[in-house]
């Protein structure tokens, strides 16, 4: 199934969307949108600001948008920051039902510096985020229990990370985990992951785990550690200094590779014996900015570390592939989305996966052929930044379909 989203005027327009039991919702810089699941428009385009009116900072539409469905719940999260008070705040909407088109609960959390490209994972005890930003808090979790019953003053939580990776240009987001599926066992941290790159940031290439264990009784005795540096396959992610990198037809313009950070979004699944993280970014992988998606799947058992599965590198040809998603269903299948441009392939999107079977097998290779979802038709001029955001979902309904 394919249908068109919403336009946006902006550059990135920041689109993603979620799916739920009954409709998939879509949110741009700077409004969303509810559709049917099979793509008739049920409510918007509405001004993205409007989810959060009443609260501190909801009279601006900044943008950076997301949205995630909170299956544990059967609830919608809406988030979004503001920039136009005299301090910068984080806005977050939760529904009050399953119906994204119903009513929503509005809250307003002061946070530090330019809540810049937020990133959303949900967990059983909180709402977990992190930024890019310059200093003060990058780190935060939020009171999800008192947000989902439409409660007043629910917390937050805040750490100034210690272990943020060091990147070519300083643009740096630790993206907090999302949890697909059943939920993590009782007490377990929140999780967070980012990568290192050795020719930048020194050591070895590695995965970074992070752990953030609130006390929502005692905020004070609340901890955030990283806890794991994994060693993975040698990689790449220098594209330069700049937001040029991946070629189009006809323009000496290019797009941005966002190359620094863990995609939107990182997974967890909780499958009893064993627990999964899936996670993905853009390297380059013949030092030529030859864009391809680096994807990894880390397990746990019981007490012992995370270890690497499988990991590979998406990169069949010469076109360039990047701003990867990545989702693991619940019966063993791998979905990867992405966009690919090349000098001779307009901007578009496609997607890849991995079978049950080579997934059995931990191949590392994404084994399902390539398909097209959409094919563009023109280069993007006006401007490098392209995307930022996109979003794998698993329907909760089967927890098998990709969206």
């Amino acid at each position: 199934m394919n249908f068109q989203g919403q336009t946006s005027p902006y550059y990135p327009p920041d689109c993603n969307g979620t799916v739920g039991p009954n409709h998939f919702m879509q949110t741009i810089n700077t409004v969303y949108a509810i559709y049917s699941k099979t793509g008739t428009l049920l409510a918007g385009p509405t001004n993205m600001n409007l989810l959060f009116n009443g609260v501190a900072g909801a009279t601006c539409n900044d943008g950076d948008p997301l949205i995630q469905y909170d299956e544990m719940a059967d609830r919608w999260v809406a988030v979004e920051f503001s920039l136009c008070g005299s301090n910068d705040r984080m806005l977050i909407a939760v529904s009050s039902t399953n119906d994204p088109t119903g009513t929503w609960y509005a809250y307003s959390f002061d946070v530090a510096d330019t809540p810049d490209y937020e990133k959303l994972g949900i967990w059983q005890d909180g709402y977990y985020m992190a930024m890019n930003n310059s200093s003060g808090n990058d780190i935060y979790v939020f009171q999800r229990s008192v947000m989902m019953a439409g409660g007043t003053s629910p917390l937050m939580v805040g750490f100034d990370n210690p272990y943020r990776p060091t990147t070519i240009d300083g643009f740096v987001c630790v993206p907090p985990v999302d949890n697909d599926g059943v939920a993590a066992p009782a007490g377990s941290p929140g999780l967070f992951i980012a990568m290192n790159d050795d020719a930048i940031g020194g050591g070895s290439d590695q995965l970074w785990i992070y752990e953030l264990d609130v006390d929502w009784a005692n905020t004070g005795a609340s901890t955030f550690n990283r806890v794991q540096q994994i060693n993975v396959a040698a990689f790449d992610e220098n594209f330069g200094t700049d937001w040029e990198n991946i070629p189009q037809p006809g323009t000496t313009r290019k797009l941005c590779a966002i190359s620094q950070v863990i995609m939107n979004s990182p997974q967890y699944r909780n499958f009893g014996s064993y627990e999964t993280m899936v996670c993905c970014h853009t390297v380059d992988v013949d030092a030529t900015n030859h864009a391809g998606v680096r994807w990894y799947e880390l397990r746990r058992t019981g007490t012992n570390p995370w270890t690497i599965r499988q990991q590979g590198t998406y990169a069949p040809d010469a076109h360039s592939r990047w701003m990867g998603s990545i989702r693991l269903n619940a019966n063993g299948k791998i979905g990867l989305g992405y966009s690919v441009s090349s000098s001779t392939v307009y901007p578009s999107i496609r997607y890849t996966g991995q079978s049950s079977a080579a997934y059995a097998s931990a191949s590392g290779i994404m084994d399902v052929p390539e398909e097209v979802i959409w094919t563009g038709a023109n280069s993007q001029t006006p401007y490098n930044r392209w995307g930022d955001y996109s979003g794998m979902t698993v329907d909760p309904v089967d927890n098998e379909t990709f969206w």
